[in-house]
């Protein structure tokens, strides 16, 4: 039967989205995408190396890793709303207590307590809620919610560049504007499913509400997994593209300020570049992902990305060109590997088991960053420069390009 626009006026998905995009600007744009920035400071101020200083969000996102299996479980058995709501409190208290840190266990600490406050409230939950509400518009909708990191990394750098080197000072506001964006909208602007709001996805319906869909148990749903080579392939291309997604986001402002010597402000400025390349790259590849092949989109991603990374070759100290060519080009490809590598997730197992699927995802790619972020700081710290672990990404963007090109093949075998 047709669908027919659904009761209830205006659809509740996009409000939805909104709310999405407020929680998760705040959660990555502060965690993953400004923390960084702070680091060179926190270094100074206790004498940390570089290992040191990025040991505990190397740590966040191998606990977000072993994490997110078992938020997939939470997720696909209890509200999603609330979760993300006890998630987004938690990243909120865990901020105002961060400008009270006084050492290293102190710190490392806090940083367990954002891996399961996030686990709650970041991206899987996220994706999860607009797969129930979105179908023939999930790709503009993923889109729209991943530029929100993006958004965040514009807003909060300029924060931080307002109060460094006082770091404290700007985690205590981003503290406050932080908990207003996260709490306000899982109060009010979350709901689990279409039907809650008398509405079917994408704003849709027949003449019947579709009940949400029991998920099976973890263990068949790995099973099925395991015996199919798109899932090796698929964890493969998108846990290299993390290694290099997470090592430069934790080291990217170490490499600036440490070994180029550009100063907080510069490169607060290069950071606040790149994420706006990044709401650029997510925009442009969410609109492509909905018009042409998926998988053809993704490796035009992972060309960009690996683009991005040749052209801090030509950098030298002092001086600022290269490194914003990187921002724009790098901030690009990074939006659209990223963007990409949730569409293509989504593309392949979308459907009941999706948020424990997601889960396992989110598990290997975390750990894929975690493994990136340690590797980036402790080579630098052995050789004294960046240069041998931006060659590392180089050679592992190549080896993203030939996974996604036999997922292609194999596509087309099955086809």
């Amino acid at each position: 039967m047709q669908g027919t626009e659904s009761r209830g006026g205006m659809f509740f998905g996009w409000i939805l989205l909104v709310g999405l995009f407020l929680i998760y600007a705040a959660s990555n744009g502060i965690l993953i995408n400004t923390m960084p920035l702070i680091f060179p400071d926190l270094a100074a101020e206790f004498g940390w190396n570089k290992e040191q200083v990025t040991r505990p969000a190397t740590t966040f996102f191998l606990l977000a890793a072993l994490l997110n299996p078992l938020a997939g479980y939470l997720l696909d058995r209890f509200s999603v709303r609330w979760l993300m709501l006890g998630g987004s409190v938690g990243i909120t208290i865990v901020l105002v207590l961060m400008p009270l840190v006084q050492d290293h266990d102190q710190l490392m600490g806090l940083y367990v307590l954002f891996a399961i406050a996030l686990s709650l409230s970041g991206l899987g939950p996220s994706l999860m809620l607009l797969s129930r509400w979105f179908v023939r518009y999930r790709g503009i909708a993923f889109g729209i919610l991943l530029l929100a990191s993006s958004f965040g990394g514009v807003i909060f750098p300029e924060i931080v560049e307002n109060f460094l080197p006082d770091w404290r000072a700007a985690v205590q506001v981003m503290a406050i504007v932080g908990g207003i964006m996260l709490v306000i909208p899982a109060i009010f602007l979350l709901r689990d499913h279409p039907s809650q709001s008398g509405q079917a996805p994408d704003g849709v319906r027949g003449t019947e509400l579709e009940a949400p869909p029991k998920p099976d148990a973890m263990l068949g749903v790995l099973k099925r997994l395991v015996s199919s080579p798109v899932f090796y392939l698929l964890a493969f291309s998108t846990g290299t593209l993390w290694f290099c997604i997470v090592g430069m986001l934790n080291n990217q402002g170490l490499f600036l300020r440490d070994e180029l010597g550009l100063g907080a402000g510069t490169a607060a400025g290069i950071f606040q570049i790149f994420f706006v390349s990044a709401i650029v790259g997510k925009l442009l590849f969410g609109y492509l992902a909905d018009k042409f092949d998926k998988l053809k989109v993704m490796l035009a991603s992972v060309f960009n990305l690996g683009a991005g990374l040749a052209l801090l070759f030509l950098a030298t100290p002092g001086e600022a060109f290269w490194p914003t060519a990187y921002a724009v080009v790098y901030g690009v490809g990074y939006a659209g590997a990223f963007t990409m590598i949730q569409l293509a997730i989504a593309e392949f197992y979308a459907g009941r088991n999706y948020g424990k699927i997601l889960g396992i995802f989110i598990c290997i790619d975390s750990l894929a960053g975690s493994v990136g972020s340690w590797y980036m700081a402790r080579t630098a710290d052995a050789t004294g420069t960046y240069m041998g672990g931006f060659t590392v990404m180089i050679s592992l963007c190549v080896v993203a390009v030939l996974c996604v090109i036999a997922l292609m093949w194999w596509r087309r075998r099955r086809a």
